[in-house]
């Protein structure tokens, strides 16, 4: 027993010049991430009062761009809330739902925060010259932005690695004015 202490301590010990490197710990289910966009699909809703019709297209084979469209029959304005709901993958493959839920009160400034620095560039790509909150009734073509990382600049740091379907719902006085719905991975950074 007094070996093991000795062990312990002098472990310790010579680890502990390491403080300021970073642990390498690959198999935690959480830390540092890379998103990996599967799949877009759309939601067909009763009102389509705001509809999402965006896909993903290959360019090369690092490359992945959104393209498609967004019709909004009425300005996105602080008076929708943002409902956002996680199911994730498990064993099976079936699909856990409302394993991260999040609501958030003012959609419009609410985006544009999330966005950070990609906003300017996502409504310039979409042909909205208009970058400040309300977005303006009318139809937006995304003749293909490009998926990276700028696109996460605000979002948390850390999550839990795995499968997900993110639900992403406009809503006002409890009604779904606009749904879309990505299948992502949350990659540890040296995963492929």
């Amino acid at each position: 027993m007094k070996c093991l202490f000795y062990f312990i301590v002098f472990a310790i010990a010579a680890n502990s010049d390491a403080t300021n490197k970073p642990l390498f710990l690959p198999q935690l289910p959480v830390g540092e991430y890379k998103i990996n966009t599967i799949a877009l699909l759309r939601c067909e809703l009763s009102t389509d009062l705001i509809k999402f019709n965006y896909y993903l297209s290959k360019t090369s084979v690092n490359t992945t761009e959104i393209k498609g469209n967004a019709t909004f029959n009425e300005p996105l304005d602080d008076s929708f809330n943002i409902e956002i709901n996680l199911a994730v993958k498990d064993s099976v493959g079936g699909w856990r739902d409302n394993a991260h839920v999040f609501k958030t009160p003012k959609a419009c400034s609410s985006l544009k925060m999330w966005a950070g620095p990609f906003w300017t560039t996502f409504t310039e790509n979409i042909g909205m010259h208009n970058v400040n909150c309300p977005i303006p009734a009318g139809r937006y073509i995304a003749s293909g932005i490009k998926l990276n990382s700028d696109m996460y600049a605000n979002l948390p740091k850390q999550f839990f690695y795995g499968t997900y379907k993110f639900r992403f719902q406009l809503t006002k006085n409890k009604v779904v004015h606009g749904c879309a719905i990505s299948i992502i991975e949350v990659k540890r950074p040296w995963e492929t």
